[in-house]
């Protein structure tokens, strides 16, 4: 099994990423493989309509950006919350993904704030990211509160460091779950991209 996740803040080294980080090492602890996707250290140019162009330089700019990522088996979106908003880049990079690689496949919205914040950005990504993707996000996502102070060393310091650890670990632990589960649904024959490529 492979969980790719994506980093979604604009800075390099962000608490986005550090987060992903150590999703990533979670992960790995479970035998699972990973690929981090960080949008800070490695942005992506703004979506143009030359996407929909099968030989544009956009296009071939993305197959080479976007490798390993359409044979995850699941996938989880790391978001701060830009006044009130999801990441600008995250959903730039949702306007790269119609070519059916998330379709059908469980996704995990893990959000970030330096404060009480961060529940804005996971209303956003599940009203308008999964139409075209049509990602299957779970009902369960997590915020990731006062990120400054937790997850920055190998055991937790604290009980808000603690808590946060064990409730990714849990996240994480359905997410694989949801990961097999959905397998069946693609292998299924039922799916038909070609003819209903967009969702209503």
């Amino acid at each position: 099994m492979k969980i790719c996740l994506v980093a979604g803040s604009h800075r390099k080294n962000s608490q986005s990423l550090k987060v992903g980080k150590f999703l990533a090492k979670t992960l790995e602890t479970k035998g699972i493989e990973t690929v981090l996707f960080d949008l800070g250290g490695n942005p992506l140019p703004l979506w143009e309509p030359a996407m929909w162009e099968k030989e544009s330089e956009i296009k071939k700019f993305w197959l080479e950006y976007s490798n390993g990522f359409g044979s995850a088996d699941a996938y989880v979106f790391l978001s701060p919350e830009y006044a009130g908003m999801a990441s600008p880049a995250l959903k730039n990079f949702f306007l790269y993904l119609s070519s059916g690689d998330l379709s059908h496949k469980p996704g995990l919205i893990i959000t970030v704030s330096s404060g009480m914040g961060g529940s804005y950005p996971n209303a956003e990504l599940r009203m308008s990211s999964y139409k075209n993707t049509r990602i299957v996000y779970l009902p369960d996502h997590v915020i990731v509160r006062h990120v400054e102070s937790v997850l920055n060393s190998e055991s937790p310091e604290g009980k808000d460091d603690e808590y946060i650890r064990t409730r990714l670990n849990y996240v994480l632990s359905v997410l694989v779950e949801y990961a097999k589960a959905l397998t069946q649904v693609r292998q299924s024959g039922v799916i038909d991209l070609k003819t209903y490529p967009f969702g209503l």
